[in-house]
């Protein structure tokens, strides 16, 4: 995607025969002989992991499959210019279904996914190869709005829903070197996700990844933050320490 994911999990194929509202407000109703569940290859993305996600339909039947990031924003994602079919036969269906990629981007938070399989297609709006998976609303409340007024009522019997969530955590960090002004200083290679330290134990005389954001033990720690900055920490121990 170029908005690859606006953020896109085996949190579980999320059947949606539960009485709560879906995430776009659609109610929910059995219909006999359709039934559709979604879920995603993982609980949790990295920003700029590509994603994958599965749907299983009991009968063909034309899919759509949305995407609310963690602000409320809605997205269509399936059809799309790189897939225009709806049209699915039953069976499960790995998406993306062509030559392109659903790429996680920010924010970072709760996002969900939520299918629509219907027994007839419905006038969703299809993007563009500039904007291929298109805002359907300039606000949460417009963009599920929206939804809205494309799927049927559940006075329909023509369609089925199920959704599921998964977690977009902050991509990591090509790093530059911590700002060490005296030695000894950190290595200065590979990626570090915020959250991550270099701890020094003058014990070893070593270097280590840790993670938390503190150092464990007497030393001394450079630890990136979620401001994405460099933080040094320094602990010192007295009498029986860890």
């Amino acid at each position: 995607m170029c908005r690859i994911l606006p953020a896109l999990v085996l949190l579980g194929a999320a059947l949606a025969w539960a009485q709560e509202p879906s995430p776009l407000g659609l109610v929910p109703q059995p219909i006999p002989g359709l039934t559709v569940a979604i879920w995603t290859e993982k609980p949790q993305y990295y920003v700029g992991e590509t994603a994958r996600f599965f749907v299983h339909l009991s009968q063909p039947a034309y899919l759509y499959v949305f995407d609310i990031d963690p602000s409320g924003f809605v997205r269509l994602i399936f059809p799309n210019p790189y897939s225009p079919n709806p049209w699915k036969p039953a069976g499960t269906h790995v998406f993306p279904d062509g030559n392109y990629v659903f790429r996680v981007t920010p924010p970072a938070g709760t996002e969900s996914l939520q299918a629509v399989a219907c027994l007839q297609p419905i006038p969703v709006p299809l993007g563009t190869p500039e904007d291929p998976y298109p805002l359907l609303g300039p606000d949460p409340q417009s963009g599920k709005a929206k939804v809205l007024g494309l799927v049927p009522g559940p006075s329909c019997g023509c369609c089925a829903t199920a959704w599921t969530t998964f977690q977009i955590l902050p991509g990591p960090v090509g790093y530059p070197c911590p700002p060490c002004w005296i030695g000894p200083c950190p290595p200065c290679w590979g990626t570090v996700y915020p959250g991550m330290c270099w701890y020094y134990n003058p014990a070893t005389g070593g270097w280590q990844v840790v993670i938390g954001g503190a150092c464990p033990g007497p030393g001394w720690c450079w630890c990136l933050g979620p401001d994405g900055q460099w933080h040094f920490q320094i602990r010192i121990c007295f009498g029986d320490c860890p």
